[in-house]
């Protein structure tokens, strides 16, 4: 309620202030007018002559309070992003992607949910350093911000994952994973030459009522079976060759089997991307 009414409140412009500024001004002067006669029966003094004198009077206050209310309306904007932003890749949190992936969910049939993994990133923080693993990661959230566009929800959800929540085509997939699985090249001071970072990723299309969560674990599946197949590449899932609880660690699978035929493209559980080149490859 008070997050409400700082939003209402708080001025977005100078034309906004000054309009806010005359609206609280006769808002003021109204209440004035009515504790005056509620107490005494009767105004003491012309309305004209009185508005001049709380206007006056009141002003700097009104300015001061306004000028208050409008920074905490800034600061509370700036902790809200601060609050939803992974401060390594700039990218939004796992927090922040549910909130606006839940957002954009509707009761209908819609959306892919696609969870991304850079393919061998343990041996990357063992053999060269986290300094290093850092600068992947953000190699990674570069990439992705390239091939995204301003409709798709996008985030880092954890360690070395991130995750798309798009409203798009699902037989554009096939391009959009390779573009999302090529390779990229990774270049840092602490290396003599850069290293060749690959992406796996396993995607699934929601289905009418389902929750987030569990188009993600079917999307999840997807990735673990990226990874089996030889990594680099991107999976949709299918109930034909899936199952929900296919990825490690998985619980008690959903109720809702995809109840579309293997002729359907978007649910094909085809390969979309080939594999690429080595994980690390020295680059002449």
């Amino acid at each position: 309620m008070a997050t409400r009414l700082i939003r209402a409140t708080a001025p977005k412009s100078r034309l906004d202030a000054a309009v806010k500024f005359a609206l609280f001004s006769v808002a003021i002067h109204l209440v004035s007018l009515g504790v005056e006669w509620g107490l005494t029966g009767r105004f003491h003094m012309a309305h004209g002559l009185r508005f001049l004198t709380t206007f006056f009077s009141g002003a700097p206050f009104l300015w001061l309070a306004l000028y208050a209310i409008g920074r905490s309306y800034v600061l509370h904007k700036k902790l809200v992003e601060l609050a939803g932003t992974d401060m390594l890749t700039g990218l939004m949190n796992r927090r922040a992607f549910v909130a606006q992936a839940q957002d954009l969910m509707t009761d209908d049939a819609g959306g892919i949910v696609i969870i991304i993994d850079a393919d061998h990133f343990k041996q990357v923080n063992d053999t060269y350093g986290h300094a290093v693993g850092d600068m992947c990661l953000r190699a990674v959230a570069a990439r992705l911000r390239d091939v995204t566009t301003s409709d798709d929800v996008l985030a880092r959800i954890g360690g070395e994952e991130f995750g798309i929540y798009a409203r798009r085509d699902p037989a554009t997939l096939g391009l959009f994973g390779n573009r999302i699985c090529a390779t990229i090249a990774v270049r840092h001071d602490a290396l003599a030459a850069p290293l060749h970072l690959t992406l796996s990723a396993g995607a699934a299309s929601r289905i009418a009522g389902e929750t987030l969560d569990q188009v993600m674990h079917r999307a999840d599946a997807a990735l673990y079976r990226a990874k089996q197949e030889g990594r680099a590449r991107l999976v949709t899932w299918t109930c034909d060759t899936m199952r929900p609880d296919d990825a490690p660690g998985a619980s008690t699978p959903h109720a809702h089997a995809n109840p579309v035929g293997t002729d359907d493209p978007e649910r094909a559980g085809i390969v979309l991307a080939p594999p690429h080149a080595p994980f690390i490859q020295a680059i002449g």
